[in-house]
């Protein structure tokens, strides 16, 4: 038994196109879906000898992101971080068949760590732009992004990484936080894609992904991977990604039958216990509550390399008048609520940061 093949037949099948249908219009069935979907497919069809001068271009530009992604990574990796999702799934796909990523994700174990990537990123690879989110009171959980023009402003998103102290982030209610993935490589790489369900639906790049990971000659522990989407309460995520799965593979999911008959009744117990937490919910309780968020204003540009009165492994609140500022080894930032600012607020801000001058 071999998994079907990604090519431009097999995409003609998962849009529903007919098996005459134009390689271009496939791309466009593709790009309706979203532009990473689009690129597998750009890439699908470079495997057929099917490119212009114009993809063969996005083709190039994919390879070098890829690649710079693959710099990033060997810088944080010493530092503590890992790969989450994208690069955890990479490997698992052929060398003519790069799987695309708009960004990467890396989960790192602490905020010390976080602070020691960020920098050292910052300072080797010089990025345009920081983000930062903090999860609940005194910065349990962040997350930062950095990142850089992109080569082609007008097709290509910005070269991003996005860097959590949170493996998996959860619904923002009944699906709590979870800091930490699975070491089981398996497991870690299908619950990250089960987890994105709750930002978008499942799409044919998704399905790519279990296709890649559940390859028949890959031994996979059923009673593990279905304890885990328990534990980490994602059995109707999975079960939902791997009946798209059973769709367009049927003989390779009915060689995983048991997979799908552990899972249900897991999914059903997960459903119910979120329909109990929600009907005894009452909101965000207060700052400590996980999904109390604060957004970053950055009030300093991103420094390229170490800053003079800052430490480099913390990120220091620093209470004024009219807020909180934070004070990271990277740039400074105003706590906010939500993505509108009052100019008074900003004002006062630049000036209690001023006020504080140089730390050291």
């Amino acid at each position: 038994m071999t998994a079907p093949t990604v090519d431009l037949a097999f995409f003609r099948r998962v849009f529903d196109l007919h098996e005459d249908e134009s390689p271009r219009a496939v791309v466009e069935a593709a790009g309706r879906i979203s532009p990473a979907t689009r690129m597998l497919v750009v890439t699908a069809a470079a495997r057929e000898g099917v490119l212009g001068t114009g993809s063969a271009d996005e083709v190039r530009r994919l390879a070098e992101r890829t690649a710079f992604y693959a710099r990033l990574r060997r810088t944080a990796e010493p530092l503590g971080a890992r790969p989450v999702k994208g690069f955890a799934l990479a490997p698992w796909y052929p060398a003519d068949l790069p799987r695309p990523m708009n960004d990467i994700d890396l989960v790192v174990p602490d905020r010390t760590a976080l602070w020691r990537v960020v920098g050292a990123l910052a300072a080797e690879y010089g990025p345009t732009e920081m983000d930062l989110t903090m999860f609940g009171a005194e910065g349990r959980h962040f997350l930062v992004t950095l990142s850089w023009p992109a080569a082609d402003p007008l097709l290509d998103y910005d070269p991003r990484v996005e860097i959590f102290t949170c493996a998996l982030t959860g619904d923002g209610g009944a699906v709590p936080l979870r800091p930490r993935l699975p070491d089981d490589p398996v497991a870690a790489g299908l619950l990250a894609v089960a987890e994105e369900r709750f930002e978008r639906p499942f799409n044919a790049k998704d399905v790519v992904d279990v296709m890649m990971t559940l390859t028949p000659e890959r031994d996979v522990d059923i009673p593990r991977l279905t304890r885990l989407a328990d534990e980490f309460r994602l059995a109707p995520e999975l079960l939902e990604l791997l009946r798209q799965w059973a769709d367009v593979d049927p003989e390779g999911a009915a060689r995983l039958d048991a997979l799908f008959k552990d899972l249900d009744p897991a999914a059903v117990r997960e459903v119910r216990r979120r329909e109990e937490w929600r009907s005894e919910d009452t909101g965000p309780s207060g700052p400590d509550d996980p999904r109390t968020l604060h957004y970053g204003m950055r009030l300093t540009p991103v420094a390229p390399g170490p800053r003079p009165g800052r430490s480099p492994d913390t990120a220091e609140p620093h209470a004024f008048e009219s807020g909180t500022l934070l004070l990271t080894p990277v740039a400074d930032f105003l706590l906010v609520p939500g993505e509108l600012v009052a100019p008074a607020l900003y004002e006062a801000a630049l000036a209690a940061l001023a006020d504080l001058g140089p730390r050291g």
